[in-house]
């Protein structure tokens, strides 16, 4: 029977949790389960977005669905990239099923004009798997690899001698933290560090600009984001009064139980006052406080940054997957 591929109507309750559903199938294979909870996807899906074009896609054996895609597409900067991703559940690969899906995503990724296609490929720390190999046999190469940790919140080490080195080393500078509405005389500073924040980390050869965010457009994703997620922020103040480091864990409303590190910086000029450590000490405090029940905390981090591996070795974070960005340039 042939494969047809579609595009799935994200408003059709029925269609999206079949999506959800056989992508969770897709990545039983990870190395850790992070997949989202069906309940945050009929929220965050289908959200009026301004910042991305986003089309699900789905494979078709007749009535069976047997394999997901999609593909984003940026529209408010690094618009000459395309991220684009594929799953097919084990017991379906190998039938070019996945071949059909990202023919499907790359077609529309050309269609808009997208010169940097970027996916991401899972395998076991120093090891490979399908989907290294998938994307080597279509064109993808390897631009860049960080290493997927994972911190256990109920079984990690001391952290008091840290947050007594980190309160040490300080010189001055202060730690705010807050719940998911960052406190309006800091919005202009926090739009300002995510300007420049892609020049700030270990990118690789990705093919990722810098882009302008403006106050109004940072107020404007984090209220989009709070609808379906909490983030609770910490950041560290110089004793000038500037934003100069900031660190932030996002959990969605509909599981508690974990919680995924969004950006973490120190600008440069700050550093060497241990405020990377300070300010991830802090905020994982919050985090435990606010919710007990959150199990563990995952992050990722670029195999060349030195310095953030080292603060996430020392809070109890081990890695247990390593993340192949893979890019198509065409």
């Amino acid at each position: 029977m042939s494969i047809e591929i579609c595009a799935i109507d994200v408003h059709d309750e029925t269609q999206l949790h079949e999506w959800w559903a056989t992508g969770k199938v897709a990545a039983s294979d990870r190395a850790y389960d992070v997949y989202p909870a069906w309940e945050h996807s009929p929220i965050a899906l289908p959200e009026d977005n301004p910042e991305h074009d986003l089309t699900l896609l789905a494979a078709y054996e007749g009535t069976a669905m047997v394999g997901i895609g999609l593909c984003e597409r940026p529209l408010r900067d690094n618009t000459h990239l395309a991220f684009i991703d594929v799953g097919v559940p084990p017991a379906q690969r190998e039938r070019g099923i996945g071949s059909a899906l990202l023919s499907g995503a790359e077609e529309l990724a050309r269609a808009a004009g997208r010169t940097h296609w970027i996916a991401a490929a899972f395998t076991p720390v120093g090891g490979t798997s399908a989907g290294a190999r998938f994307a080597a046999a279509h064109g993808y190469e390897v631009a860049h690899t960080e290493g997927f940790k994972v911190l256990d919140l109920r079984d990690h080490p001391d952290w008091e001698p840290l947050e007594q080195r980190a309160a040490e080393r300080r010189d001055g500078y202060r730690i705010v933290e807050w719940d998911t509405v960052t406190p309006p005389e800091l919005v202009a500073d926090m739009a300002g560090a995510l300007s420049v924040f892609v020049s700030m980390v270990p990118t690789g050869d990705l093919a990722l600009e810098d882009g302008e965010w403006t106050p109004e457009r940072y107020l404007d994703n984090e209220c989009r984001v709070a609808e379906h997620s909490r983030c609770f922020a910490a950041a560290a103040i110089s004793p000038a009064g500037e934003l100069v480091g900031y660190t932030g864990v996002n959990v969605s409303r509909a599981k508690t139980t974990q919680g995924s590190v969004g950006i973490t910086f120190v600008l440069p000029g700050h550093r060497g006052h241990s405020l990377g450590l300070a300010v991830k000490l802090a905020n994982h405090r919050a985090v435990m406080a606010a919710l007990p029940e959150c199990e563990i905390v995952r992050t990722s981090n670029a195999d060349s940054n030195d310095h953030m591996n080292a603060v996430n070795e020392a809070m109890g974070y081990r890695v247990v997957e390593d993340i192949l960005e893979v890019q198509k340039v065409v």
